[in-house]
């Protein structure tokens, strides 16, 4: 073999080897770290937040039910009482639904009770006005309360999604959205006219 080339090779070796030292093997060299790979959210629900015409949470074991129609810009509530709605909690649960995404979506072959989903806890339905219906399934929080078990239909998947959409649905029922009664603003005290000076009997 040519001389130059083992030189060559022999060099190569050499600056390898000390690559490979001064990284991973000396010891003041940092950990090397394995990169976890964040996890890909799973689109679980999406339409366009304008186009819901009515709302509808069902608490399934209590059987209570809050029901919202859209009548304009407004909100008109027949169920549990009805009257006019208080836009910005009706809109603040469209919002929210308009896009929902998961985090894991699993493909059980057992019961769905074990998610709290036979029967499910609460039952939303979000009718469009074209008449596109999405009904939602909300079921148990997982273990570690990080998220809500989940089901929709035409879907035979359990997903997990946040539990901040998961209580929010829950408080649609809990605490329906009514409009709030305006506080009575006291008005200003008046002050009573002094007396005029008594004048003294002679």
């Amino acid at each position: 073999m040519d001389r130059r080339i083992t030189i060559g090779v022999v060099v190569l070796f050499a600056l390898l080897g000390g690559y490979i030292w001064y990284t991973f093997l000396r010891q003041d060299a940092p950990p090397v770290t394995p990169q976890t790979p964040e996890p890909t959210a799973i689109l679980f629900l999406n339409f366009e937040f304008d186009k819901a015409q009515t709302l509808q949470v069902r608490d399934v074991k209590n059987n209570q039910t809050t029901r919202v129609v859209r009548d304009g810009d407004k909100w008109k509530m027949e169920q549990p009482a009805q009257g006019e709605a208080f836009l910005s909690r009706v809109d603040d649960l469209v919002f929210n639904l308009a896009r929902v995404t998961a985090t894991r979506k699993l493909n059980p072959q057992a019961d769905l009770a074990q998610f709290g989903l036979n029967p499910a806890q609460y039952e939303t339905i979000v009718t469009l006005q074209d008449g596109t219906t999405f009904t939602i399934l909300l079921g148990n929080e997982n273990p570690e309360g990080s998220a809500f078990y989940a089901s929709k239909n035409g879907d035979a998947g359990v997903y997990l999604i946040d539990t901040s959409v998961g209580e929010t649905i829950r408080e649609f029922v809990t605490m329906p959205p009514y409009t709030p009664t305006p506080t009575a603003t006291p008005g200003p005290t008046e002050t009573p006219a002094a007396a005029p000076n008594a004048t003294p009997t002679p």
